[in-house]
């Protein structure tokens, strides 16, 4: 599993070498028992989870918990420079999944500063063995700083996500998978998903960011729908640091 490797790794050579230090106390155990376990089995048959089986309930909701111990919040936050409206939990997440899943293609929709896109392409190119490509989808591009435009894995397409169809199908069809498609543009979320749906296949991710939070009727109902299109809740990302501390809760939803 890529996740587990360089645990797998480490386990295999304390033991071997140095097997009183990793008993409790000792230099090397440092209490990684359960963290080691958690990381080698974290592709157990429970991890994935259907919608219709899950509380919205959270630990604690990020943004405000955020807010609560900091003046100003993830709303300060930036990546060199540019804005970066993600929450630390998250920040955490989407570099694991995507050392995990390898995508090909990345798809952002939601531009502000372009600094989230550009992040996705950094790391990307960082922890992807095949860097593939990074779109961002906005209707204010204008806004979209240039030193974000200057990375070559990423595109910023101005496109208004109110209607699919404003979508450019001749380039959805010939992008690259593994997909991992982060909708953060909180727009028609249910109709891009379904329009999006057409396009993915089998182990790609499609991660809805901030909506389900709410946990409404329209969210509920969206949800369904969400799960007869053959989706799976990745509670390895979701619960990581509690269940569903993210700003995606229940919603790290996984192509079966």
């Amino acid at each position: 599993m890529k996740l587990a490797f360089g645990y797998k790794a480490f386990w295999e050579a304390a033991y071997q070498n140095y097997p009183d230090q990793m008993k409790p106390g000792g230099l090397l155990d440092q209490s990684m028992f359960e963290g080691i376990n958690n990381v080698l089995n974290a592709d157990h048959s429970d991890r994935f989870a259907k919608p219709s089986d899950r509380s919205w309930m959270s630990s604690i909701y990020p943004w405000s918990a955020d807010k609560r111990s900091t003046k100003v919040g993830a709303l300060a936050k930036t990546y060199r420079g540019l804005i970066l409206l993600k929450t630390p939990f998250d920040l955490a997440l989407y570099p694991r999944l995507i050392w995990e899943l390898q995508p090909r293609t990345i798809l952002e929709l939601g531009s502000y500063q372009g600094g989230s896109g550009l992040w996705f392409a950094d790391n990307m190119s960082v922890l992807c063995e095949n860097p593939g490509e990074v779109h961002s989808f906005d209707l204010h591009t204008k806004c979209v700083h240039e030193n974000a435009r200057r990375h070559p894995l990423l595109t910023f397409h101005q496109v208004d996500l109110s209607e699919v169809s404003n979508l450019d199908e001749k380039l959805l069809m010939r992008l690259p998978h593994p997909w991992l498609v982060i909708d953060d543009a909180h727009v028609q979320i249910f109709s891009i998903f379904s329009y999006l749906n057409n396009f993915l296949v089998s182990g790609d991710y499609y991660i809805i960011e901030d909506n389900p939070a709410a946990a409404n009727r329209q969210i509920i109902d969206g949800f369904q729908l969400v799960e007869q299109s053959g989706f799976l809740i990745d509670t390895y990302y979701t619960d990581a640091f509690g269940t569903n501390v993210t700003c995606a809760p229940n919603a790290w939803l996984r192509k079966s």
